[in-house]
């Protein structure tokens, strides 16, 4: 895993406690515009914490469709202090329409690639145990407090209870990039049983990338959004919500779970 401790930058901050000012030195979470050039052309600028770059690059042109796997990338260039990326796809020619910005709020927000009808429901006979989930979940989370900024959002491809990639940032959507991009850095094909861990709230658009990841189940300590759980269901994708401690809120999917009959 990453040393978080590149991912933030000291600062000094006056913290008002038990009614009195304290300076102290604190932590931040970087975040700079990084800019993507494809093919000699401006692909895409980007807001981001300025580690595992190459992950995040591999896993964003695969949520494009601008590439497979890692090899379809023959040329990568990360140029830090000027804060751009530059690679080559072999045969690849940007789309007409493409966002020019995006924030490390906002994601990958375009309308023209939201379109639910674009791919069929995830279908598996593979089942996961709601322990697994929380024993990955504890590892995920004792990784990430190894830096306090508490500005940084933290995701993981997991397997039972292994954590197989692990990735932060700034900014949710880039930290599912980078995992995916991690991923694809060692292996082309998923196993039909991994699943990801999330730090962030499940809205549309992070379900939406986890439909083109081709995964089929989402876990996460923070809350969906009704349209979440709209595509959730209808992408044949289990979502769990609020995992915490020894609780779970299981929104869709649930057979996929090995968890008792639910009785009303």
């Amino acid at each position: 895993m990453t040393d978080l401790a590149q991912a933030v930058h000291p600062v000094l901050r006056y913290r008002w406690e038990a009614n009195a000012w304290h300076r102290q030195a604190t932590d931040v979470a970087l975040e700079t515009p990084v800019t993507l050039f494809v093919n000699g052309e401006d692909y895409v600028t980007v807001a981001l914490t300025p580690v595992d770059v190459r992950d995040w690059v591999m896993g964003f042109l695969a949520g494009e469709g601008a590439i497979r796997r890692a090899q379809d990338v023959t040329i990568f260039q990360w140029h830090p202090e000027e804060g751009q990326v530059w690679v080559r796809i072999p045969g690849f020619r940007p789309p007409a329409r493409r966002a020019s910005y995006l924030g490390s709020c906002c994601g990958q927000s375009r309308p023209d690639h939201l379109v639910p009808s674009a791919f069929p429901p995830l279908a598996t006979e593979a089942t996961w145990a709601l322990p697994d989930f929380h024993t990955a979940f504890t590892a995920l989370t004792q990784w990430s407090m190894r830096q306090r900024s508490g500005g940084l959002h933290v995701a993981s491809l997991a397997q039972g209870s292994t954590i197989l990639v692990a990735r932060a940032d700034v900014g949710r959507h880039n930290a599912l990039d980078k995992v995916y991009g991690g991923f694809l850095a060692t292996q082309d094909v998923l196993p039909p049983d991994a699943y990801l861990l999330f730090s962030g709230r499940l809205s549309a658009e992070i379900i939406w990338k986890v439909r083109r990841m081709g995964i089929s189940v989402i876990v996460s300590n923070a809350a969906p959004t009704a349209l979440g759980i709209q595509w959730a269901e209808s992408f044949g994708i289990t979502l769990v919500g609020f995992l915490r401690d020894e609780e779970a809120s299981v929104f869709t999917h649930p057979q996929r779970l090995k968890l008792p009959p639910f009785s009303s």
